[in-house]
């Protein structure tokens, strides 16, 4: 990377993202660095006290920082520019995606179709795609433009990538599936996999009911490693615009995720269950099949939604409860053994003063 101050500051304030302060000149920018192993030539962020020290220690050329921090960084080395914002994490996502993200030119496959590449002669491959060694796009599919099918990856008959996506290694897009523009799926990650549908008979034998439905991916989506997302039985699952997947994630037939999700590591929802907008989920949350989530809820603590939720706001446990309800029934069980103590302790001394009265009498 070697990239002028005032051109990243420009392409921020493009963005939406204003970086506060002074650009004495210019300074050519050598690189994106953690501030803890930073030094001349790194632009770095900070957003805490604990990170500015290290500004101060190892002088780094530039800092993009919060704006609390202002005071703190008035003591910074005369050669480290200081640029202020109320978004340190959003202008950090922003200018590492733009000038230092993972460069996948550097694996040195030549383009646009390695030789080892199977690709059937009736695909359509965008400009700019590049299909990467042993790969193997179907009959009937399209890749759009700019696209990387990376090693090993499937794409099947009829299925469809939009722009700017990216299919990691060992990944397969099923058949008939739809993906939307700047797509990423991760290595191993399967879209449109078999659902699990089964009837089963007399004798309790499984008899698998084909699903013949697709997957539906909205723009900007990112799937993680080794996730599945199951096709429907005959019409669509669907994963809205925006939402991203940690790895380790199941989807199950028929189900509807809305946009601008956070699913993290080992979400898991059932068949036929519906997720709205901006719904955030925390490690091993689970949803059963044919209930509803709400928008804007968040789910933690591996929450196990049961039942539907329709109200906005933060749910734990199994089965889910509102946060300020599992807090109170949490510090309720902590004290069960204390609890038990105290009503032995009563019951003996009930017992004793009730033996007293009889010898009394």
């Amino acid at each position: 990377m070697n990239t002028q101050l005032s051109a990243i500051v420009e392409a921020c304030r493009e963005a939406g993202l204003v970086l506060e302060g002074a650009v004495p000149g210019d300074c050519e920018v050598t690189g994106i660095a953690a501030v803890q192993d930073c030094g001349v030539g790194d632009l770095v962020f900070a957003d805490k006290p604990a990170l500015a020290a290290f500004v101060l220690e190892r002088k780094p050329s530039v800092v993009v920082a919060a704006r609390g921090l202002r005071d703190t960084l008035a003591a910074a080395s005369p050669a480290t520019i200081v640029l202020l914002t109320g978004q340190v994490a959003l202008a950090h996502a922003f200018i590492k995606q733009r000038y230092a993200a993972r460069d996948f030119d550097a694996a040195g496959w030549e383009g646009p179709i390695h030789p080892s590449a199977v690709v059937h002669p009736t695909a359509v491959i965008g400009t700019g795609t590049v299909i990467e060694p042993r790969a193997v796009v179907g009959r009937n599919a399209m890749i759009g433009a700019r696209c990387r099918i990376m090693s090993g990856a499937v794409v099947e008959h009829d299925a469809r990538v939009g722009d700017d996506s990216i299919v990691h290694p060992n990944a397969v897009i099923g058949y008939g599936c739809r993906l939307g523009n700047e797509v990423v799926v991760g290595a191993g990650s399967v879209i449109g996999a078999e659902g699990f549908g089964f009837a089963q008979d007399a004798k309790r034998r499984s008899h698998p009911i084909p699903q013949t439905g697709i997957v539906v991916i909205g723009d900007r989506v990112r799937i993680g490693a080794n996730n599945t997302i199951d096709r429907a039985t005959y019409a669509e699952t669907r994963i809205g615009s925006g939402t991203k997947f940690d790895n380790l994630c199941h989807v199950a037939h028929n189900v509807e995720i809305g946009e601008d999700c956070l699913l993290t590591a080992m979400f898991c929802i059932a068949g036929s269950s519906r997720v709205g907008n901006r719904v955030i989920a925390s490690g091993q949350t689970g949803i059963i099949d044919h209930v509803s989530v709400g928008d804007d809820v968040v789910l933690v603590h591996r929450a196990g939604v049961v039942k539907d939720i329709e109200q906005a706001g933060v749910y734990a446990s199994l089965p889910t409860q509102p946060m300020d309800e599992y807090l109170r029934n949490t510090a309720a069980a902590r004290k069960g053994a204390e609890l038990r103590r105290r009503v032995a302790d009563l019951e003996q001394r009930l017992e004793q003063s009730q033996e007293k009265n009889t010898q009394q009498d």
